[in-house]
């Protein structure tokens, strides 16, 4: 029998439960004795290094609404800060074509109901498609900036699809990508939050194929593939996705290898597809520690989101504002939160995050704090 993980079942799995093809029976089997091997050795070292370096008296508690001034906003990309036509058409909010701006390619966002127009950036196209960002938002977030609030992009998109959106993005004081493992402050990579799971992912720089990775999270994802998943490796060093292509046979296997996770290994759901990620990382760890970086409480911090795997980021913040609603656990958990607030204009796109931002804006402070007097 195969450990549990931290987000799976309450009882381990039967190898046999899986359901693989036989042919690949003796490899996987290989595999997976591998993966297990690595897998309790690295997990053992991962769970003595959280103890020791993420641990805190506050724990996972967020300790309640912001009673101050806002210090921090983390916020989600897509579906929160970026949005997709084929979403934000289902709610009366429609495109239409735009003059060239500053260079920038561009459209407007008109809303039916009352005609309000927004202008666009249009992002680089992604396996989503063109992704679509408000000049009101940019604004907004630089508004927050100038009051001394930081800035958090927090998203699980793959490194090259965060470093060719940044140009267009609100300006931020980081950028985390891919399910909280990269970490970028300046556009520098945090080299002391990747080594804290680099036994179980690997490097998150290096030409290695996936195929060839030793460490256990690419031993999942080479278990998964030889058992006919679709597993997205393009550009991810420290997660991979899975795909159930709309297959309820590969939904159930994706779920029994959720349930079969090793400790050092987690899952979240994500835009209707499956990540996978080391356990010492993940969006709220990101947000933990980044927070303890920079002296913040939970209260201090609101969290911008729409989606699963931004539940353990809004669990880290005081507060939390939802521009969407994407899944049914994320409506289910409005009733259990009262520290969560819906946008009014909630599906909207970018009408509903500048109606979020706006109400942060009256959270910040009045004025940006007086820079720490300088020593003689």
């Amino acid at each position: 029998r195969l450990p549990r993980g931290p987000t799976g079942a309450s009882r381990g799995m039967p190898l046999r439960a899986l359901s693989l093809p036989s042919p690949a029976a003796p490899r996987l089997l290989t595999l997976c004795v591998g993966l297990l091997a690595r897998a309790a050795s690295a997990s053992t070292s991962s769970a003595r290094t959280l103890a020791s370096r993420m641990a805190e008296p506050d724990g996972d508690s967020p300790g309640g609404a912001p009673a101050g001034p806002v210090r921090a906003v983390f916020s989600d990309l897509d579906g929160t800060v970026v949005h997709f036509s084929q979403w934000f058409n289902q709610h009366g909010v429609r495109l239409e074509p735009a003059d060239v701006h500053e260079g920038t390619q561009s459209v407007e966002a008109v809303r039916d109901a009352d005609g309000a127009r927004r202008r666009c950036r249009v992002l680089p196209k992604s396996t989503m498609g063109f992704g679509y960002v408000s000049d009101r938002t940019v604004e907004l977030v630089k508004s927050l900036r100038g009051r001394g609030v930081k800035f958090v992009i927090v998203t699980a998109a793959r490194k090259s699809t965060l470093l060719e959106r940044l140009p267009f993005l609100p300006e931020a004081d980081v950028a985390v990508s891919e399910c909280g493992t990269r970490i970028y402050h300046e556009g520098v990579l945090d080299q002391e939050w990747a080594g804290r799971f680099r036994d179980v992912s690997g490097p998150l720089e290096t030409d290695v194929a996936p195929e060839d990775r030793p460490e256990p999270l690419w031993a999942l994802y080479k278990l998964m593939r030889l058992a006919g998943i679709k597993v997205d490796a393009r550009s991810y060093y420290g997660c991979f996705r899975a795909d159930d292509e709309g297959d309820p046979a590969k939904t159930a296997a994706i779920e029994r290898f959720r349930a079969i996770l090793p400790p050092c290994l987690s899952s979240a759901m994500n835009l209707g597809k499956c990540d996978f990620f080391p356990s010492a990382c993940g969006k709220g760890n990101a947000v933990k520690y980044l927070q303890r970086r920079w002296g913040l409480r939970p209260e201090d911090c609101v969290a911008l989101f729409d989606d699963d795997n931004d539940l353990p980021m809004a669990a880290a913040c005081g507060a939390g504002f939802l521009p969407a609603l994407t899944s049914d656990s994320i409506r289910e958990g409005i009733a259990h939160n009262p520290t969560w607030r819906v946008a009014d204009a909630a599906g909207q796109g970018v009408f509903a995050i500048e109606e979020v931002l706006e109400r942060v804006l009256e959270m910040a402070p009045a004025e940006a704090p007086a820079p720490e007097p300088v020593a003689p």
